[in-house]
């Protein structure tokens, strides 16, 4: 997801030495299998600032285009790209511009690797990933624990350390 033309926004970012250990080896994995079977995915964005989360949740609210809100998580507590395990993957060459079969196709090759993807949910979210063992949102004990700082802990329990 873009930040789209909202001045001064944060930018994503793709940094994969700031994910989870075994989210990133996962991740690192999956994209090297998806370039050798001739899908140029790439992280797009992987960890999430609060500062972003924010202004994705305000696109489609008071930010517009577009006209309905693109997520529910209105800070980055309620989205596993806060906790560092979490990535967009889209292509190098269409950005966000490939048919579903393009991203169903990268799913099957991250899903062999233990990544889950938000193409299964009920409203779908087609390039993003996280680990496996997550469930699609952050429990209640989770953003406790980041907002008390304890993401390595989160980690911990995920079984991502």
């Amino acid at each position: 997801m873009s930040a789209g033309d909202f001045p001064n926004a944060p930018t994503p970012d793709a940094d994969l030495s700031k994910l989870a250990p075994q989210f990133r080896t996962a991740v690192i994995a999956a994209l090297a299998e998806c370039s050798a079977s001739g899908y140029d995915a790439y992280v797009y964005e992987a960890c999430r600032s609060d500062a972003l989360q924010k202004v994705y949740y305000a696109r489609g609210r008071t930010i517009i285009p577009p006209t309905t809100p693109v997520t529910n998580a209105n800070d980055a507590s309620y989205s596993w790209h806060g906790y560092a395990m979490a990535a967009d993957i889209i292509s190098r060459s269409k950005q966000w511009d490939v048919p579903y079969e393009w991203f169903a196709s990268v799913a099957a090759i991250f899903k062999k690797h233990g990544c889950n993807w938000g193409g299964d949910w009920k409203k779908p979210d087609y390039p993003h990933f996280q680990f496996g063992t997550l469930r699609p949102s952050p429990s209640i004990m989770a953003r406790e624990l980041y907002h008390q700082g304890n993401i390595q802990k989160i980690w911990s329990i995920a079984g991502a350390l």
